[in-house]
């Protein structure tokens, strides 16, 4: 082969690989569960007559503020402290592992 067949030959591959490595992930999504999501959050907030900030975050597929509320509530219960001083108090101790 001419090296110039050779170049666009190996182009040609690259070209094809990276299309379908990156719409792998595009595929795997499922439409379905977001908007019966959707559906059912307009739904609520129809028979509410307004929105709340929940609504808004399951609508959009976030954790909503009431299930942060629980789960900080779920951890204060445990003995966990909140933000950075949680952690250092999981630290291990000092002179590490003999």
């Amino acid at each position: 082969m001419s090296k110039r067949k050779f170049l666009i030959l190996t182009s040609l591959i690259l070209a094809i690989a990276f299309f379908a490595w990156t719409s792998g992930d595009a595929l795997a999504q499922t439409k379905g569960i977001k908007d019966a999501t959707k559906q059912e959050v307009k739904k609520d907030v129809a028979a509410k007559g307004k929105v709340t900030r929940d609504d808004q975050a399951k609508y959009f597929g976030k954790v909503t503020p009431s299930e942060q509320k629980a789960a900080a509530k779920r951890a204060r219960h445990l003995g966990l402290k909140p933000g950075v001083a949680g952690r250092a108090a999981q630290a291990p101790a000092q002179g590490g592992v003999r």
